[in-house]
């Protein structure tokens, strides 16, 4: 190829380049191929499955009220927050034997439905341990059928806790863990589960055994428990716990499909070593971040115990916290309760914003080349470039979802009906992450498809659910059909 052919090919491409944008294409009128490009949104909220802001209920004293709560935190859940995180006893959930919250808490159900009215899903952390806590997190009926137990510290009371080997408790509990599984393994409403939730707080330490010799038995019964349970919803447990991360990886992350969260964000307590895992775990699983709960109060509080770091604002902190989680990929990150939102909301809204648009995933087709006239024995071919914007990524490999996330094509008519689709065989979802654009061709067969004219479409549908649009793209939502799919162009077939 000599000088001047190269300068020639180097113009036209760059003409093609410029007038192509938010979905304007042009036409090689040589080879009848149009070329469409995208601009991304890089601004707007943006809700998808497998990620972004979390509000919590962290209930180690009474429960959220309701009313207060949503009160409280409507305006930052409509603005920013994806998930609303459940983190209550077992105690709460199951007062008396079989008769759960989510059948008889007038409460439960009302703080559920805010959290759906306002876009969110649900995540849940239902924990077994009372320490720290106003009541105990194992319900009574536990112990009154002979479930051993010992002691731990409560709001100035001692609460039983039982000894996680015990077979009465770990019965009970099997049980409970199926009647939870059967209402809330939904991906349509819950975007995932904590599977571990033993010792202080659900996060893995200060275990009891009657028999310490039972530490890895009684580890496999509760992580193969959920994972034999919730067959549709992501499954997570906090990393490096009490459990050691070898036995964690063959067991839970590797055995059961299981993604790592890991609580204590920008702190003393989120050590090297595990920040060393998280690395070379992306992006092969999606991490949940969370960071610590200082409870809203003196900045010097959490300063003290992690010197250190010598915060002279909560700003200051949460700046920390975001730049922590994108650095080591988080899709989730905690905007937590009411105290903490407050706080990010009037010092560090721009922090929410950055992990809004950054944390997480955001995808986008950035480039579309497609044959725009065809005869009916020929065939659309296409070549497709897609980019993740974001620093997390789409866990469309997570065992329960199993590659449910597909990109499809679809011709549409004039009144955007869905005339006929094809489901990509080469694009993969979670492949795609920041700064590697993953380009694919399709050749869309266009046999039965009466001779017109039509509109190319795309969308990353989700297979279990009748091939639905599903994941919300990152772009222009003028270009979007009323069922979300994304219009590129015109096919005239003769």
């Amino acid at each position: 190829m000599n000088n001047s052919f190269k300068l020639i090919l180097f113009v036209f491409l760059v003409l093609i380049f410029q007038n192509c944008a938010n979905g304007e294409g042009v036409v090689d009128e040589n080879s009848n191929f149009k070329v469409v490009s995208f601009t991304p949104n890089k601004e707007s909220l943006i809700r998808n499955p497998g990620m972004g802001w979390t509000l919590y209920d962290d209930a180690n004293d009474e429960v959220a009220n309701a009313v207060t709560y949503w009160q409280s935190q409507d305006e930052v859940a409509r603005k920013y927050a994806s998930c609303f995180y459940i983190r209550w006893r077992w105690s709460d959930m199951e007062p008396e034997e079989g008769k759960y919250a989510w059948e008889y808490n007038e409460n439960f159900k009302a703080l559920v439905k805010g959290a759906l009215n306002r876009g969110l899903k649900l995540a849940f952390r239902i924990y077994v341990d009372g320490q720290d806590n106003i009541r105990p997190g194992t319900p009574q009926f536990v112990f009154d059928a002979g479930a051993e137990s010992y002691e731990v510290s409560g709001f100035n009371v001692k609460h039983p806790s039982p000894y996680l080997d015990d077979p009465i408790f770990q019965k009970k509990f099997s049980n409970f863990i199926q009647a939870f599984s059967k209402k809330f393994d939904d991906p349509s409403t819950v975007d995932f589960v904590d599977g571990f939730n033993l010792g202080w707080w659900g996060e893995g330490h200060h275990l009891k055994f009657k028999n310490a010799s039972n530490k890895t038995n009684t580890f496999q019964w509760i992580i193969n428990l959920y994972g034999s349970n919730f067959k549709d919803v992501p499954l997570v447990m906090t990393i490096n716990s009490e459990i050691g991360y070898e036995t964690e990886k063959s067991i839970s992350f590797d055995g059961q499909g299981y993604h790592p969260r890991r609580d204590g964000f920008s702190s003393e307590w989120f050590t090297d070593y595990e920040k060393g895992l998280l690395v070379t775990i992306f992006p092969n699983k999606m991490v949940v971040a969370e960071s610590c709960y200082w409870g809203g109060g003196d900045i010097s509080y959490s300063s003290n115990l992690d010197p250190k770091y010598n915060w002279t604002s909560w700003g200051a902190y949460y700046t920390q916290v975001v730049s922590e989680a994108l650095f080591y990929h988080a899709n989730y990150l905690d905007l937590r309760e009411a105290a903490e939102s407050k706080l990010y909301m009037t010092q560090a809204e721009d922090q929410i914003k950055k992990f809004m648009i950054q944390g997480g995933y955001r995808l986008y087709p950035k480039e579309i080349t497609y044959s725009e006239t065809i005869s009916s024995k020929q065939k659309i071919e296409v070549k497709h470039s897609w980019a993740n914007l974001g620093e997390g990524y789409l866990p469309n490999n997570d065992k329960r979802w199993n590659y449910k996330y597909k990109v499809a094509f679809s011709l549409l008519d004039y009144d955007n009906k869905v005339i006929k689709q094809w489901i990509s065989a080469n694009a993969e979802p979670s492949a795609w992450v920041k700064s590697k654009d993953s380009t694919y061709s399709e050749s869309l067969n266009i046999e039965n498809v009466p001779v017109g004219n039509y509109k190319l479409a795309l969308a990353i549908v989700d297979i279990t659910t009748e091939s639905k649009p599903a994941i919300n793209l990152a772009v222009d939502k003028g270009l979007l059909t009323p069922d979300k799919w994304l219009k590129i162009g015109e096919v005239s077939i003769k």
